[in-house]
Formats: structure tokens, sequence, C-alpha cells
């Protein structure tokens, strides 16, 4: 199993404008830092889709999430990015 982690700072461009007063991470930043996760440590390995997405909570900035990718086949990684066991986003990298 692989593993790694991230932080969205608070001081992110994209939050000011994604729900004022109430920022929360874009669904779009939140899997970029998933699928560069994984590549980032599957050297050659490029990103062929995400077949299944489920986001659970919304993630709030300055939240460690950290990402468990699971093998399931040679070309199919299952995700999920949890904080103190609480799931925010789960799904499947091809």
């Amino acid at each position: 199993m692989l593993r790694t982690s991230f932080v969205i700072s608070a001081a992110h461009p994209s939050l000011p404008g994604h729900f004022p007063g109430c920022p929360i991470t874009p669904g779009v930043i939140t899997l970029d830092h998933v699928v560069r996760g994984l590549t980032g440590q599957l050297p050659g390995a490029c990103l062929d889709g995400l077949p299944q997405v489920k986001f659970v909570r919304p993630l709030l900035p300055d939240v460690e999430i950290t990402v468990s990718y699971k093998f399931k086949s040679e070309t199919l990684y299952q995700f999920s990015c949890e904080n103190n066991g609480e799931v925010f986003l789960s799904g499947q990298i091809r």
C-alpha cells in the first residue's frame, strides 16, 4: 500500500470564492493532490481516468489529509483520503 499526505492552506487562491464566509476546498484541487500523490510514487505512470469518485464530506482548509492507495490491478488503484479516521474522499484511479 502506498501513502502520501497533503494540506490545502487557507491562503490557497481558490478558497475565497468557493463559499465565501465558509471556504471549502474545491473537489478538483483535492483530486489534483490525490493524482499527483500517486503518480509521484510511480515513475512513468500517467492518469487514464478516475472511474469512481465519492466525496463524503467537505474538506476545510488547513486539514492534513492522508491518502492511501491500494493496488487493485495492473491499471487500477483504490484510494481513500482520511483525517483522524474520517473519510473525506474515496475512489479509483486508472
